[in-house]
């Protein structure tokens, strides 16, 4: 098999990973929902069973910090669990405080807001995700590749620079980048 072939089977494994992480009533409660197999709000739940933050005994709940220009996208983690506790999703402007937040998803954000995120972002413990290798070499630390044949990757130092531990598994599953614009 071709490593773009493997890359896209590692890709479906980590959505599929995800749904099979939700518990039963969350994938029954909305079915469409899940539908889209990869899309970001099932990459982020995804991600969390495989991402360790400091001092996680604390959190009760993983704060979603949502970036959209319009529409609610914060029903996309109503229900859903990862590890025992429950999403909680919020939108968030691009001079709101983030200092709650445990996941930026800047999927959908445009992109100035979403560069002013992710620099605010940069040196808190806070997972970002977003779309492409710009995010990537801005400093994104789950970086979704819809368009180049899917799947994600995952930006070391900026993980390194977030505090965050990612486990090894994730990072067999997704491309792993080192030193891409989260370095000192």
């Amino acid at each position: 098999m071709r490593a773009s072939g493997v890359r896209r089977l590692f890709a479906s494994a980590i959505a599929a990973l995800c749904l099979v992480a939700a518990p039963d009533n969350a994938r029954a409660q909305d079915p469409g929902r899940n539908s889209g197999l990869g899309s970001a709000g099932d990459y982020v739940v995804g991600f969390v069973q495989y991402v360790r933050w400091p001092a996680e005994d604390g959190i009760r709940s993983w704060r979603v910090c949502i970036a959209a220009p319009v529409g609610d996208r914060t029903e996309a983690y109503a229900g859903r669990t990862a590890r025992g506790k429950p999403f909680v999703a919020h939108i968030v402007g691009a001079r709101d405080p983030l200092d709650d937040c445990h996941i930026l998803d800047l999927s959908d954000a445009p992109t100035a807001d979403a560069k002013l995120l992710l620099e605010r972002a940069r040196r808190l413990a806070i997972l970002t995700v977003g779309e492409g290798e710009r995010f990537c070499t801005a400093g994104g630390v789950a970086c979704l590749r819809r368009q180049e044949g899917g799947g994600f990757e995952i930006n070391l130092s900026a993980a390194q620079q977030a505090r965050l531990a990612i486990n090894a598994q994730l990072l067999m599953l997704g491309r792993k980048r080192q030193l891409a614009g989260g370095g000192s």
